[in-house]
C-alpha cells in the first residue's frame, strides 16, 4: 500500500488556506491547514508533512523560519515558500530543501512544483 503524501498549508489569509487547498484537491495528497506557524509547528509535532507550503510573511512566524523549524524536526521534509512581496526567494533561505513560488500563480505552477517535491 502507498502511503499517502501529506502537504501542510500555512497562510494567515484564510481566502489563501482555502485557494491553495482547492488547488491541490485533484492531486491526490492530504491536505491539511494552519491559519499561524504556532499551529503548523504543532501539526508537526504529530504528523509527518511531506510538503511544507507556507506564507512568507506572517505576523506570528515569518515562512522562512517556520520553515528552518519544521526541518530541524522533519528533516526530509520539502519547503514551498509562496509570496506576493518577494519576485525571488527571500532572504535567509539557506537550503536546497527549500523552493519558492511568486503569486498569483496558475494551480497548475502548484501542483507541477508539488509533482517536483513530492519524495
Amino acid at each position: 500500500m502507498v502511503e499517502t503524501r501529506t502537504v501542510l498549508i500555512v497562510d494567515d489569509d484564510p481566502q489563501i488556506l482555502r485557494l491553495v487547498e482547492k488547488m491541490l484537491g485533484p492531486s491526490g495528497v492530504r491536505v491539511l491547514l494552519a491559519p499561524r506557524a504556532s499551529e503548523a509547528l504543532k501539526i508537526c509535532e504529530l504528523t509527518a508533512v511531506h510538503v511544507l507550503i507556507s506564507d512568507v510573511s506572517m505576523p506570528e512566524m515569518d515562512g522562512v523560519r517556520l520553515a528552518e523549524r519544521v526541518l530541524k524536526m522533519q528533516p526530509t521534509t520539502s519547503v514551498l515558500l509562496i509570496s506576493g512581496q518577494y519576485k525571488e526567494a527571500p532572504p535567509g533561505v539557506k537550503t536546497a530543501r527549500i523552493r519558492f513560488l511568486r503569486k498569483p500563480f496558475f494551480p497548475s505552477q502548484l501542483v507541477d512544483m508539488l509533482r517536483e517535491m513530492l519524495p
